[in-house]
């Protein structure tokens, strides 16, 4: 079977149960609840070997790569779905990359599903940072202590084990703290689907997940993952509302025929479906890079072209998904923006996704910068 016939059967199997579990109504309903996200949802994720799929078999995974794992946060996005399978991929990159006897004792539980898992770090213009409201001290013992507060973090409400990015006393570390040892409120976000939390440490006992120089290979890689999955997410809620958008233009009709016989409905749905072609091409190549730098084994450079393929797909996908919503709420019209029509969830989850890291402008800025500079360094080295 090759890798597309398994990508197609992956899809349908997850598509199967989401088709099942989220419809808008119950989704709405869990999130009215603030609960979080569905914990028998995670569970049958789980059961199906999903949460763990970007992980290699040795650590616990099921060694599928992030090709495939993409593909599956792309069918969550598409139905919203109200599970931490993001939070938890890009903890598991994290914890592939530290090299310590607690990240790898503690890969095989997050990538099973027993133990959602998120990161919490500091927010900038570039993207994640270390967190520099949250600082870790140690005592005589060598234990470790985390102070401060988070304002905002993913997932985090339910979560076992938080990734912490803090400053240390000898610059920025990465620990491990239990979810159950922080405080977390639930902050009000755009996207109810996807709650934010600030999380308060107070004296948390942490440990440490990798000596002080091995920080910024764990920050590209939480980044590098975190962008391409948020990407998938963004294609799946674009081409949801692509599609949502084209039947209703299909039934809708006016002056005695359909509205999408109209060529300013027409060529406003040709350019949301191009643009999420566009983009879920983009993804696909980001993450089939980023399961080529994993067989090669060494981590890539920080200026690599890994980031300049992650960064493209990052931004076209999130561009894609905002045109798409809004594209997709225009074409509805009046009924489009009422509570009771699916069209403004997916505008709201686009928006979300669009502020959750970086802006799409900013990593195009970046993006364009390594190219440049990768012409400057071949015209240099002649």
């Amino acid at each position: 079977m090759g890798d597309a016939d398994v990508e197609h059967e992956l899809r349908e199997s997850v598509s199967g149960l989401l088709d099942s579990r989220c419809a808008l109504d119950a989704v709405r309903a869990l999130t009215d609840k603030g609960s979080g996200w569905d914990k028998d949802l995670w569970a049958e994720l789980a059961d199906m070997g999903v949460v763990g799929l970007a992980t290699p078999e040795e650590d616990g995974g099921e060694g599928g790569g992030m090709a495939l794992a993409v593909a599956v946060q792309e069918e969550l996005g598409r139905r919203l779905a109200p599970a931490p399978a993001w939070s938890s991929l890009v903890a598991q990159a994290v914890l592939r990359v530290a090299d310590s006897d607690v990240a790898r004792a503690l890969l095989p539980e997050v990538a099973s599903g027993a133990a959602p898992a998120t990161v919490v770090a500091g927010r900038g213009v570039n993207g994640w940072s270390v967190a520099d409201s949250v600082r870790a001290t140690s005592d005589a013992s060598g234990a470790w202590r985390l102070d401060g507060e988070a304002p905002v973090v993913v997932e985090a409400l339910g979560a076992r084990h938080l990734l912490v990015a803090a400053r240390g006393p000898d610059g920025p570390r990465w620990f491990v703290a239990a979810g159950a040892a922080v405080s977390v409120r639930p902050v009000l976000g755009l996207d109810p689907t996807r709650p934010l939390s600030s999380v308060e440490f107070g004296a948390t006992p942490a440990q440490p997940l990798c000596a002080g120089d091995g920080f910024e290979p764990l920050l590209a890689a939480a980044r590098r993952t975190a962008l391409t999955a948020l990407a998938a997410d963004a294609v799946g809620v674009a081409d949801a509302a692509t599609r949502l958008g084209v039947e209703h233009a299909k039934e809708r009709r006016q002056f005695g025929r359909p509205i999408g016989t109209f060529q300013a409905v027409s060529h406003r749905l040709t350019d949301m479906f191009v643009g999420v072609e566009t983009a879920r091409a983009l993804v696909r190549a980001a993450a089939t890079a980023l399961d080529d730098a994993a067989q090669d084994g060494a981590a890539p450079a920080p200026d690599s072209e890994l980031d300049l393929a992650v960064e493209l797909a990052a931004s076209a996908a999130l561009d894609a998904a905002v045109a798409a919503t809004q594209g997709c709420v225009q074409v509805h019209g009046g009924m489009g923006i009422t509570w009771e029509h699916p069209a403004h969830s997916y505008l709201r989850r686009a928006k979300a996704d669009e502020a959750l890291i970086a802006w799409p402008d900013r990593l195009r800025d970046r993006a364009a910068g390594r190219i440049v500079a990768a012409a400057r360094r071949r015209l240099t080295t002649g």
